[in-house]
């Protein structure tokens, strides 16, 4: 899973961000595994790693940043403490369930998609001693324009895709399309409703972890609504910084779907698939 591009620049953080990869991976290619006794031990072997990370990397990293006056510190430390706060949540879902399948498919679900977008994203902002690198604050004058620069900045950064050209407009959408929603609260309150096609998905899990899905299951329902929680935080940062107070609620995946004001969104093409997002707030 570990790619060259991931690299800060820092060697120390360079080879933890190396290590937790390696690990991760382990735990991606054992999911699917009947031997529920190695399954459970790498489990237990990665939530153990996982909280020694928490507790000594993050703090390598935050240091680090201090040292060098790096403007995004805080919202760092908010980002790790949100991670170690889901970890222990999945953890205990893990116990809960007996380590089984979906259980453990949900917990790299989210691990992969956070770790991903975490380092070859957040953390590539450390060197650039900037906060919101490259990011066109200043061209951005509406909800939907905020999201679809967003949507487009994960996904080059997480996967080094080129989304294209985004149409705005309607997208009635497929029926084995994948939906998420996520509410926005704030200046304006709504929600947005994510549309992801079936091959973008299957693309998206075997570009991340090399694993090739059949269906859909809770490895992918976990990442993509880890993906839409991403893309969100990242258009309303965007959105805050144009000027309105903007925040998000956790993301949710839509099984019964009566559909969206299309018009109030866009869509667009990549080399994976289709991906739309319809944004509406009052």
């Amino acid at each position: 899973m570990w790619k060259e591009r991931y690299k800060i620049g820092n060697e120390l953080i360079d080879m933890r961000h190396k290590e937790l990869f390696e690990t991760t991976g382990k735990l991606v290619h054992i999911v699917e595994s009947e031997d529920v006794i190695a399954k459970r031990q790498e489990c237990t072997n990665v939530i153990s790693f996982l909280k020694d990370y928490a507790v000594n990397h993050f703090a390598e990293e935050e240091k680090y940043m201090l040292s060098i006056n790096y403007s995004g510190l805080e919202k760092q430390k908010a980002l790790h403490r949100v991670f170690v706060n889901t970890v222990h949540g999945l953890e205990q879902k893990l116990h809960d369930a007996e380590f089984s399948v979906p259980a453990v498919k949900e917990f790299v679900g989210f691990l992969t998609t956070w770790l991903i977008y975490h380092v070859a994203g957040v953390d590539q902002k450390i060197e650039k001693r900037d906060q919101v690198a490259d990011e066109k604050v200043a061209t951005i004058s509406s909800y939907v324009d905020c999201f679809a620069q967003s949507v487009k900045n994960v996904l080059e950064t997480m996967i080094g895709l080129s989304a294209g050209n985004v149409t705005f407009g309607g997208y009635p959408g497929n029926k084995d399309d994948i939906r998420t929603k996520i509410g926005l609260v704030g200046d304006h309150e709504g929600e947005a409703v994510f549309t992801f096609s079936r091959d973008f998905t299957f693309a998206l899990i075997k570009a991340m972890t090399s694993v090739e899905l059949t269906e859909i299951d809770e490895l992918a329902y976990s990442a993509l609504s880890e993906i839409t929680n991403i893309i969100s935080g990242s258009a309303s940062s965007l959105i805050t910084a144009s000027g309105r107070v903007s925040d998000i609620t956790t993301p949710q995946i839509i099984y019964d779907f009566d559909g969206v004001n299309d018009n109030n969104g866009f869509y667009l093409d990549t080399e994976l698939g289709r991906v739309a997002i319809s944004v509406n707030v009052g």
